[in-house]
Order: structure tokens, then C-alpha cells, then sequence
């Protein structure tokens, strides 16, 4: 399939040096291979399938490296194979290695599978190759050399010739050092000329030590002379020799031929071996660029966030690149940008460009996650100056022959990028030329970003819908780049303002700005209102999110401390559960033997004697608060304003009507209104009892042990404790939030034993944070049923209404 960009449009945005940096990243001569010949695909299913792919090896190799290394391309070693060559050891090495790395990726990726699924289905095409691997590792020693155990007719071999050689030495030995012949010698040794073992002769007794002369050193004095006596011995040898020879060209000859038939085979692992090392070196140039995984899209959408050129990272380092924010393809099909020479015009369009190259390359790229690239069809790129001095062409024709041909080949689903559009010709016919241009690409469709100095071309933005403009930020007071992009908002030239800065006179920077045409003036005065309103917005910006981080960082505190209580809240109710039920089992058996001594009982000293454990039974139980004070007889008049006590719940309230005409009651207690029946109404407690619950404040409980063994009025049971009396409101206005969080813990508790069945929490407006807080511990709470916020006549959102679980 044809990649989506031609050479030169890959050339000018720099993606063979991508290729070169993802190379180095590589451990093998195919992966490397496989780097450097990488190419855009138009397929979208294809370039998700292989960005997913990149992730995939780079979770993996965090974990532990792929183990690729000792790969070794086979293919020539297998064809020469299978055409019935014979290997050299050390080929035959390589491929045991090879099929060792093979089988140890497999088990490798296998292990892995739920982790890299992709990864692991490749490296099931892999094909393990046990036998072969392992007649090579038997015949062969490390440094190539065929082993003895190679085959039983060449361990029979070496042997011979192990002692042939030693039976030959030894004669020698004798003749050097203790025969009659051993002051014809020049010196004491046995060595090897020609293969033949001899000694050295003294050229003047070459008659007294028959035998064959094999060699003479460089001064003619000493002759290596292979004397006649051993010669049978040496011939032995020889013959020796070759058979080990033939031997093991045999044994190679048998160990390639099996190479040979599995030459497919070896050569399909060396791509997919390839395959997978490509894949671990994107997973590499990702972890060192602090790449990110894009979302491949195929509607032409392309949005990069944070952005930077990745071949600025590779040679400046990360602190010194500006990101950019880039959008194309969402509102807007066409993006113009203006701004200051060395403004980093040129930069963004390439980044733009080569990011989406890169995606469709299967890599990562060199933005924060969140970005997005479209798959395009086609990609084209004019930028920088690529005159041709040869055929005599002018920037202008350079660039202009380039757009020609943009035209004529550019589809629907192109994506376009041309830098100082209409430049290098004379300005009025340069931007005439240069919006004929633009408006033609943009009725095209085409996704598309130019880059101009032309103040007239920002006016499209204006009056094209599809058409945005943007511009380098330039800051005025150093008179510098600040390289950032600015969506929405086009370029000022900034010229007169650079040129006053820099110590221009001011009459001719006046007599400058006169010259200008109102229009221009305006135009001028616009873009700097607008380039004032737009950074006031972003340090806006900047600041709400520093706060928003703030809230939720606190948010997110708020929340593990919440959880914490609920996690001891839960061990304190199991804890205090279990106690309870402990209690009351100890106390039923306690009742249950005493209510069998009363029914024995025969005397009334016997009954006396039980009523009396009875009541120390009833005084041995957990204490709680003072008995509350009980309330008065049912009021005779009931008026708006009057203070009543309302038996259903417990507790004392205002009525806030007189009784309708069915006998009901409106009632205001703890900030919440009821209506509730007139005869459920008394008098409040009278002055002296226990005071009545305000908001944040519990009513006194259940009676004292004291209370209930004073009750206690016969042997056949004990009074129950009456209902306590609680708030239906608690208000932690003011409080922190943990405090709080305690204060509201507890009084849960309370009402739930209470049976209140909804109740109030007024927390307050405020900044919100204590809402968030209470509503973030309330979805865990045992107690709570349900809450919301309270309406109109509840406290609005400065209360929190709480249905309780009963």
C-alpha cells in the first residue's frame, strides 16, 4: 500500500530522523532494518492496532526487557542452506542462538499474555525449532569447533590421532635428547613444519639424520628435518587427519541440510523477531521522549495537547521546548497562523505534521494524553526554502511548484501544511495569490494549516466560516518569543512597538504610526485589546485551576479521612454489637434462672429474696443518661407560636397553626415543619427537667439503671426504657470538617435509636467544601437511607435533609 506522504514531504518535516532515533532503540540487525524502512499506513484499524501494540510492549518492557538480544538475521544463512550449501560453524552458532532467543520470547510473551495480548499472539507465530537447536549445541562447542561426541566415528578418530600423536612425539623425544643422534640437533625440541612433526638438524650434519628436510630456517645454520623413522608414524597421522576432515565436513554438511529444510521457517522467525524488536524500540523512544498514546480517530480530527517537537527534545532536552495546544478539524477545517519571525511558526506546523506521521506509524508521540490524530490519506508539507540552484528556480517558484502539485493530487481526506503561503513574491500580488490559495484548499475540505506574515489573511477567520486564525505569542517587554500558540487569536506585527523598544526615535516611530492607514490603525488597536483580554483570561485560567487542583486534592483528603471514620465506625458497631449481645445474653440466662426460682418458690421471703437479685440483675446493666423529664397534659388551646411537645417524636416545638378543621396541627420543630394530629400534642416538661434539644444539641436518653430497677414490679419482667428525646437538627456551621464529620457521626447514632425517621443537617452555604465533605461521608453511612438538599423553608443549599434507614 502507498504510504500517505511522498519523500519529500517526509524530508522537510523530518521523519527519517525519527526513523534514526527509533533505530537506536533497536537489538537486532532485522528490528533495526524493520526502523529505519518504517512507513505512515493509511489503514486507521491497522495504526490503532499497532499504537495499542506500542503500549502494550511498553507495559512490558517496564516490567522486564523483551529477551531479543543474540537475534541474528538468518536469511542468507538459510537460503545458502536450503540451495544444499554447506554452513561454516559459525553460521550454524548463529542459528542455535537464533532459535534459542525464539524459544525464550515465546515463554516470555506467553507468561505475559493478559498484559500484552498483541505482543503475545505474535510471538506465536514463532516457530521452536528444538531438534535442530539442539543437534547445533551438541556438535558444536562455543568458539565453533565440532565436538568429539559430534558422532561415534569421529570420537573413534580423534582418538586415534591423540595417540598416533603422542606415540610420534615420544619417538622424536628419544631422538632429540637421548639417541646417538642428539648432538646432531641444534637444540632439544620437537616442532611442526608442513604439518609434518620434525627437529631441528644442524645444516652440517644433515647426513647423520636421514629423513626427509621439511623446511630451513632464514640463516640456512638449522635444517627441520622429519627423520626417516618416523615418517610410517607421521603418515598415520596424516591419513588421520583427513578422515577427522571428512568427518566433519559431514557432520556440517548434515547439520546445514537440516537447516536448509527448515529454511522458511527460519526466516519467518527472523521477521517476526523483527517485528517484535520494532516494537519494543517504539516502546523505547516513548519512554525517552515521555511520550503519550494517541486516540486514532478517522473523522480528520486533530488535537494535541501539549505538544513538542520530538527532534527538540532529542537534542535540547525537555526544559528547554515550549508545548503547544493544536486543534484542527472539530470547528474549524482551516488554521492560520501569524506571528514574528523565530516565533515558532515554522515549529508548529511541523510538530502538527510529524506527530500525525508518527501516529501513523504506530508510535507514541510527544503529547499529553487526551490528544488525538486523525488517519489521513494523504499528507503534504511545504516548509523551509528547497530551491532547486540546478534548474535555477526562485524561493517563490520553489514553493509555488510545490502547491501546484498539492492541488493537483491533494483528496478530501488530505491534510495540508505550507509555510509563509504566498511569500517571496511581491506583497500585494503575494497575498492576493496566497488567499486564492487558501480559500481553494478550504472549499476542498482539506484539513489544512498555513503559516503567513500577510496582516490581510487574518481577516478571513473573519469572514470564512471554517476558517480560525492563530499566532505565536510574543512578549513585548523582552522583545522575545514566547513560542506558545494561541488558538483564536491572530498575530500583531509588532514592528513599531520592537522598534521604539529598541531605541528608535520617537518622532519617526509617530511619523511612523501616521503613515498607517486607519483601517491598519484599528486593526492594530483590536489585537491588542484582544491579546490583553486573552492573557487576563488565562492567568484567570491558570488560577482557577490552581484552586480547582486545590479543591480537589483537599476533596480527595476529605474523602480517605471520611472513609477512615467509617472504617473505625464500622469496628466500633461490631465491637459494640457484640458486647451488647453479649450482655443481653448473659442477662436473659440471669432472668431466665431467676423467673425458675420464683415459679419454685414456695414462701414469700423466697419471692422477696428473688425480686431483690431481680433488681441487682437490672442495676448491673451499662448505664445511660438521666431519665427525661415527662411531658405535661394535652394543651386546651393550641395557638400559633405556643411551645408543645410533640409525642411522636419526642421532642419540644413551636406550633406554627391552630388546629385545622380535621383536628391537625402544624408544627415547626428544629427548623423542619410537620402536621401532625392535636391530640398528639402536650405541654412541654415542666421548668427544671432536662433542656430542650436545639439544633446540634441530643435530648437525654433512656433512664438510669437506678431508674429502671426502681420499676422494676414484679419477678415477671422489667420495665422497657422510655424513647429518647433528640433534635430532628444538628448545625456544624463554623466547625471543620472533622469535627463535624464526628459531631454528625454521633448524632446519627442517636436518632436512629431515637427512630427518627428525617432529620437536618445545616451546614452553611459558604464555599461549599463542608457540603462536599458531609455528602461525600453520608454515601457510606449504615444510617442513611438517602439525603438531598434542603428546599425552599429547609435551609436551601445551606442544609442537607437526611432520610434515615430504620
Amino acid at each position: 500500500m502507498k504510504p500517505p506522504a511522498d519523500d519529500r514531504t517526509l524530508r522537510v518535516l523530518e521523519y527519517p530522523k525519527v526513523l534514526s532515533a527509533l533505530a537506536e532503540g533497536t537489538v537486532t540487525s532485522m528490528g533495526r532494518s524493520s526502523a529505519l524502512s518504517l512507513l505512515p499506513s493509511l489503514d486507521a484499524t491497522a495504526v490503532a492496532e499497532a499504537v495499542a501494540l506500542t503500549g502494550e510492549a511498553a507495559a512490558v518492557s517496564a516490567e522486564a526487557e523483551i529477551p531479543l538480544r543474540g537475534a541474528r538475521d538468518l536469511e542468507a544463512a538459510a537460503s545458502h542452506a536450503a540451495a544444499g550449501g554447506v554452513l561454516d560453524p559459525a553460521d550454524l552458532l548463529d542459528v542455535a542462538e537464533t532459535l534459542a532467543v525464539a524459544r525464550r520470547v515465546q515463554a516470555f510473551l506467553r507468561e505475559r499474555r493478559q498484559r500484552a495480548p498483541g505482543l503475545a499472539e505474535i510471538a506465536e507465530r514463532l516457530a521452536v525449532l528444538v531438534p535442530i537447536e539442539a543437534a547445533i549445541e551438541r556438535s558444536l562447542d562455543a568458539q565453533g569447533r565440532v565436538r568429539d561426541t559430534a558422532s561415534q566415528d569421529l570420537r573413534r578418530i580423534r582418538e586415534e590421532m591423540r595417540a598416533a600423536e603422542r606415540r610420534l612425539r615420544e619417538a622424536l623425544e628419544v631422538l632429540v635428547r637421548e639417541s646417538a643422534s642428539a648432538k646432531y640437533m641444534q637444540e632439544p625440541l620437537v616442532t611442526v613444519r608442513s604439518d609434518r612433526f620434525v627437529v631441528p638438524v644442524k645444516a652440517e650434519h644433515r647426513a647423520q639424520v636421514p629423513g626427509i628436510v621439511h623446511d630451513t630456517s632464514a640463516s640456512g645454520a638449522t635444517l627441520f628435518v622429519e627423520p626417516s623413522s618416523v615418517v610410517p608414524l607421521g603418515n598415520r597421522r596424516r591419513e588421520l587427519a583427513s578422515a577427522e576432515r571428512e568427518e566433519v565436513l559431514r557432520i556440517l554438511r548434515s547439520l546445514s541440510a537440516m537447516v536448509g529444510d527448515a529454511g522458511e521457517a527460519l526466516r519467518s522467525n527472523g521477521r517476526v523477531l523483527g517485528e517484535l524488536d520494532l516494537a519494543s524500540a517504539k516502546a523505547a523512544l516513548s519512554a525517552r521522549l515521555r511520550c503519550s498514546a494517541p486516540e486514532v480517530r478517522t473523522d480528520g480530527l486533530v488535537r494535541l495537547l501539549g505538544a513538542r517537537h520530538p527532534l527538540l527534545l532529542l537534542t535540547g532536552g525537555e526544559g528547554e521546548v515550549v508545548p503547544i495546544d493544536v486543534e484542527l478539524g472539530r470547528t474549524f477545517s482551516t488554521l492560520v497562523v501569524t506571528g514574528p519571525n523565530t516565533g515558532g511558526k515554522t515549529v508548529a506546523l511541523k510538530t502538527v505534521g510529524l506527530l500525525t506521521l508518527m501516529t501513523q506509524s504506530g508510535l507514541h508521540i510527544t503529547a499529553a494524553e487526551g490528544s488525538a490524530v486523525a488517519v489521513f490519506d494523504q499528507i503534504h508539507a511545504d516548509i523551509g526554502d528547497e530551491q532547486s540552484i540546478e534548474q535555477s528556480l526562485s524561493t517563490f517558484s520553489s514553493h509555488m511548484g510545490a502547491i501546484v502539485q498539492v492541488l493537483r493530487r491533494a483528496r478530501p481526506q488530505a491534510l495540508v501544511l505550507l509555510d509563509e503561503v504566498g511569500a517571496g513574491t511581491d506583497p500585494t500580488e503575494g497575498v492576493a495569490l496566497a488567499r486564492a490559495v487558501i480559500e481553494a484548499l478550504h472549499g476542498r475540505g482539506l484539513r489544512t494549516i498555513v503559516t503567513t506574515h500577510y496582516n490581510e489573511l487574518k481577516m478571513l477567520a473573519s469572514t470564512t466560516p471554517g476558517i480560525e486564525n492563530a499566532s505565536v505569542e510574543f512578549d513585548a517587554e523582552t522583545l522575545r518569543p514566547t513560542f506558545r500558540l494561541r488558538i483564536g487569536l491572530p498575530g500583531r506585527s509588532n514592528a513599531l512597538l520592537i522598534a521604539q523598544r529598541l531605541g528608535l526615535d520617537g518622532d519617526i516611530v509617530t511619523r511612523a504610526r501616521d503613515y498607517l492607514t486607519p483601517e491598519q490603525a484599528a486593526i492594530e488597536q483590536v489585537l491588542a485589546d484582544l491579546t490583553r483580554d486573552r492573557q487576563v483570561a488565562e492567568r484567570d485560567r491558570r488560577e482557577a485551576a490552581t484552586a480547582r487542583a486545590a479543591a480537589e486534592e483537599a476533596e480527595q483528603r476529605l474523602s480517605a479521612e471520611a472513609e477512615r471514620l467509617r472504617g473505625e465506625r464500622r469496628h466500633l458497631l461490631a465491637d459494640a454489637r457484640r458486647a451488647s449481645e453479649a450482655i443481653v445474653e448473659q442477662t436473659r440466662r440471669r432472668l431466665d434462672a431467676l423467673m425458675s426460682e420464683v415459679r419454685a418458690a414456695r414462701s414469700e421471703a423466697a419471692v422477696r429474696q428473688a425480686r431483690e437479685r431481680l433488681r441487682e440483675v437490672v442495676e448491673s446493666l451499662p448505664a445511660d443518661e438521666p431519665p427525661a423529664a415527662p411531658p405535661g397534659p394535652t394543651p386546651e388551646v393550641i395557638e400559633p407560636g405556643q411551645e408543645v411537645f410533640v409525642v411522636p417524636l419526642g421532642l419540644v416545638g413551636k406550633a406554627a397553626s391552630a388546629p385545622d378543621p380535621g383536628g391537625q396541627v402544624e408544627v415547626e420543630v428544629g427548623g423542619l415543619r410537620a402536621r401532625v394530629p392535636a391530640d398528639a400534642l402536650r405541654e412541654p416538661p415542666p421548668t427544671g427537667g432536662p433542656a430542650r434539644p436545639g439544633a446540634g444539641e441530643a435530648a437525654p436518653r433512656s433512664p438510669s439503671r437506678q431508674a429502671r430497677a426502681g420499676r422494676a414490679q414484679d419477678a415477671g419482667g422489667v420495665d422497657l426504657p422510655e424513647r429518647p428525646l433528640v433534635s430532628v437538627s444538628i448545625s456544624v456551621r463554623g466547625q471543620t470538617v472533622d469535627e463535624a464529620l464526628v459531631q454528625v457521626d454521633r448524632y446519627l447514632d442517636e436518632a436512629v435509636r431515637a427512630r427518627l425517621p428525617q432529620v437536618v443537617v445545616i451546614h452553611g452555604k459558604g464555599t461549599g467544601a463542608l457540603r462536599r465533605a458531609l455528602h461525600q461521608f453520608l454515601r457510606g453511612h449504615p444510617h442513611v437511607r438517602q439525603f438531598r438538599l434542603g428546599e425552599r423553608g429547609e435551609g436551601d443549599t445551606g442544609a442537607t435533609v437526611i432520610t434515615l434507614a430504620l
